[in-house]
């Protein structure tokens, strides 16, 4: 398995509801002091990292499995930042234990081919990232504060991606001059004005267009058609296979991360629909923290390099599911 799911398993298991104005963590907060506040910026230094593209990876706190690209700091070599939309509380309580907040990470690419740093924490008074890598490409982040005014900010999230159904999209300003007005505008409709986080479902390919005085973000969400997953599952001796099989399905433009059941079409034939892009695992099972048993993945040309295939919108592809057993006597 990539490095990054065993990242994901462990820090994507819940993604938050979206509502107007507020967002849930995927635990309860147990501090009411705030790391991160509503409409400030994350900073990542790039200095020794010399990434070409950089990405700003969040699964909560308004963000949904988005791959954000970060935008480049004015008069300042090598840094970068994203808008956080909600306020963000340093610890999160867990098991009954007080953790770090963690709801990002930094990356290079948005297929997971590349470079990433583990996930994040948040700290009150820090918000910029450093990552440090050793002679052996091992990533290690420090953490500092950078001294920034405040800027007036026009966002929605979750970012640019594909939908297949309907998706839910807020927008939001921040840091507006006492008297200075900002609207979202969809395609060529006319431009609503918003004082407060606003949410709209679009259910169509859309364009959506948020100013905040003099400043303006366009944000783009494209309806696509459902990916369709065919499998011929047999058991090491080649006898049809007949148990469950789940398509684990995360990234890719996934909002969040989930086992789903296939349909049993009989004979070891088996077939889900995806509802857009996602990576896929398929498990005898839908708990991650048992002893779960994988299925290899094979095509027409054998045994597949990448056991975490991306299927892609709109395609139908069939692949070929080796159980590591055999069949119950």
């Amino acid at each position: 398995m990539k490095k990054i799911v065993s990242l994901l398993l462990t820090a994507l298991m819940a993604f938050s509801a979206m509502t107007v104005g507020a967002f849930s963590a995927s635990a309860a907060t147990v501090d009411d002091d705030i790391a991160i506040e509503a409409g400030s910026r994350i900073y990542f230094d790039n200095t020794n990292t010399k990434w070409e593209n950089i990405y700003f990876y969040a699964w909560s706190y308004g963000y949904y499995g988005d791959f954000v690209p970060m935008e480049a700091v004015a008069d300042h070599e090598n840094l970068y930042s994203v808008v956080v939309p909600v306020d963000v509380p340093p610890y999160v309580e867990k098991d009954g234990v007080n953790v770090p907040t963690e709801f990002f990470l930094f990356t290079n690419s948005t297929d997971w081919s590349g470079q990433q740093t583990a996930n994040m924490p948040v700290e009150v008074g820090k918000n910029t990232y450093t990552p440090v890598v050793d002679e052996e490409g091992n990533i290690t982040v420090e953490l500092s504060y950078t001294d920034i005014p405040a800027t007036t900010e026009a966002l929605a999230t979750p970012y640019s991606k594909s939908f297949t159904d309907t998706i839910d999209v807020t927008v939001y300003a921040f840091n507006l001059p006492e008297g200075v007005k900002s609207t979202y505008q969809i395609n060529d409709a006319a431009p609503v004005e918003f004082t407060e986080p606003t949410k709209f479902t679009l259910s169509a390919t859309s364009t959506v267009i948020v100013t905040a005085g003099n400043v303006t973000k366009s944000y783009t969400y494209t309806k696509v058609s459902d990916a369709v997953i065919n499998v011929i599952a047999v058991y090491e001796d080649n006898t049809p296979y007949d148990g469950n099989i789940y398509a684990y399905t995360f990234g890719g433009d996934r909002v969040g991360e989930s086992f789903n059941l296939m349909t049993n079409n009989g004979g070891g034939s088996y077939s889900y629909r995806i509802n857009g892009s996602a990576h896929v695992i398929f498990t005898d099972i839908n708990v991650w923290n048992i002893a779960t048993k994988k299925f290899t993945i094979s095509d027409i040309s054998g045994v597949l390099p990448d056991q975490e295939p991306l299927v892609s919108a709109g395609e139908e592809v069939t692949y070929f599911l080796t159980y590591p057993g055999s069949p119950a006597k």
